[in-house]
């Protein structure tokens, strides 16, 4: 069991560098004490392993009974391949006591004895065992009910924290105890099966490279947002599960509502020295303790009864120094879309004065763009109504007045253009020096010169055919 746990411990995968360095330093601290523990186990070898197993099996449960077709399997575990192959079975007499005969012993093989029974299937592994002949091994009838169902202790622990990126690595040890005399074992056939029925846990919201190891039988881990929860069976007794997990905080704190189900004799919470504190409901003032040559505060509360929600704030976390800020900002993403940010502002203000004064200038010239449309309509008319007199659609005398008239219109147009340009020209009042020039004459303005040189150098259609 002990080699298990280590090879747990061992296959705990983070994928952040930094709280995956800090991590294996806390996990082989437990490594190095499992082993301690582990040091006086009795290790079958080789050269002193038994030609011959025999073992009883007994129901657990008060007033069980053994299946009279219960059977016993033999496999065998080539150590170099950890490959396991079935060598043989046998069943049980009345009394639950089997045997096997006949081993074949040799260096890199070992042997595992398994109670193959319904979904709980227990198995002892040889190599662990000092006497061969008198295995011991139970079954039990199976139960959907929880109600037997606590946690002996629950121990999170926060072995780094990681300020630049306000990360935590998160190791957390669960010891749950089945504390009746039956299997607990969900009905996955029933359709109305829900999480409630299931062995569950939460985690703080946000977690992410969720790692799940446990001592329990075989079963599936069923991951959701808010935790996760297990099939495996329990039988009686207590077993460890071992969860981590990478954990990101905004500002210096973050809050964790454990949920206790099925309750719990004692939770514990550490944190480093320097690494803030802890505020939860019946913890009291920390005491220090050292794992690893480190030193944690932990903090500790007990006997939460079932369906208990403890509500912890972490809080005084480390924060990033000013030049780890600065400098993420420049070697991050950050910078560059502020960058592109700034510019697109930048461009679309400049597109829009542009848009702007176009328009702006349109509006200057809308003006200049109705005299011109005028004076080319007035010629237009004149030129229709030449047509007119000469096919004799229209009477002469009225024909002349008309013409006159429309010849007036644009004498006006041009005398009004050339004002305009002069007071461009000189940005002064132009007509005001002509009055002055010419006060002598002032019957003589420039509308009659026009008028005077137009009449000159036109003539009407008759006389040009004359």
């Amino acid at each position: 069991m002990i080699n298990k746990q280590i090879q747990n411990l061992i296959n705990i995968q983070i994928k952040t560098l930094q709280i995956r360095l800090f991590l294996f330093t806390a996990i082989t601290a437990l490594v190095i004490v499992l082993v301690a523990q582990s040091s006086d186990s009795p290790v079958a070898s080789a050269q002193d392993q038994p030609d011959s197993i025999a073992g009883k099996v007994t129901n657990g449960t008060g007033g069980g009974e053994l299946p009279a077709d219960l059977e016993v399997l033999l496999m065998s575990i080539d150590l170099a391949t950890n490959q396991i192959i079935e060598q043989e079975s046998t069943g049980v007499d009345k009394d639950g006591i089997f045997g096997f005969n006949n081993l074949i012993s040799g260096p890199g093989l070992s042997y595992r004895v398994v109670v193959n029974h319904g979904t709980y299937t227990p198995s002892v592994d040889m190599s662990a065992i000092d006497n061969w002949q008198n295995v011991r091994m139970n079954i039990y009838d199976e139960t959907k009910s929880l109600k037997d169902i606590t946690i002996g202790s629950y121990v999170m622990m926060i072995p780094t924290i990681d300020a630049r990126s306000r990360q935590v690595g998160v190791l957390t040890v669960i010891n749950v105890d089945n504390r009746g005399d039956q299997v607990w074992v969900p009905d996955l056939t029933d359709p109305q099966l829900t999480g409630l029925d299931l062995l569950r846990f939460n985690i703080p919201e946000g977690f992410i490279d969720l790692s799940i190891e446990s001592e329990l039988p075989t079963g599936n881990i069923l991951e959701i947002p808010t935790g996760f929860a297990l099939t495996n069976p329990i039988p009686p007794g207590e077993f460890a599960i071992l969860i981590s997990y990478i954990l990101e905080y905004d500002g210096d704190s973050f809050d964790f509502n454990l949920k206790l189900p099925y309750g719990a004799d004692k939770v514990r919470m550490l944190l480093p020295e320097n690494g803030g504190s802890i505020d939860a409901e019946g913890f009291g003032s920390p005491d220090s303790v050292v794992i690893a040559d480190s030193v944690f505060k932990q903090y500790e509360g007990a006997d939460y009864a079932a369906g208990v929600e403890l509500g912890a704030t972490f809080s005084g976390l480390p924060q990033p120094t000013i030049f780890q800020v600065i400098s993420d900002f420049f070697n991050g993403r950050t910078y560059a879309i502020m960058i592109i940010s700034i510019a697109g502002i930048a461009f679309l203000a400049i597109l829009g004065y542009a848009m702007y004064s176009t328009r702006k200038g349109s509006n200057f010239s809308s003006e200049d763009d109705k005299e011109l449309a005028g004076r080319d309509d007035i010629i237009a008319e004149i030129a229709a109504l030449d047509e007119e007199y000469e096919a004799d659609n229209i009477d002469e005398d009225e024909y002349n007045d008309h013409r006159d008239e429309l010849k007036r219109m644009v004498r006006k147009i041009i005398v009004a253009d050339a004002y305009a340009e002069a007071d461009q020209i000189l940005d002064v009042p132009v007509h005001n020096d002509e009055s002055n020039n010419n006060e002598g004459d002032a019957s003589k303005t420039p509308e009659a010169e026009a008028d005077a040189d137009s009449d000159e150098g036109e003539t009407k259609p008759e006389d040009s055919d004359k």
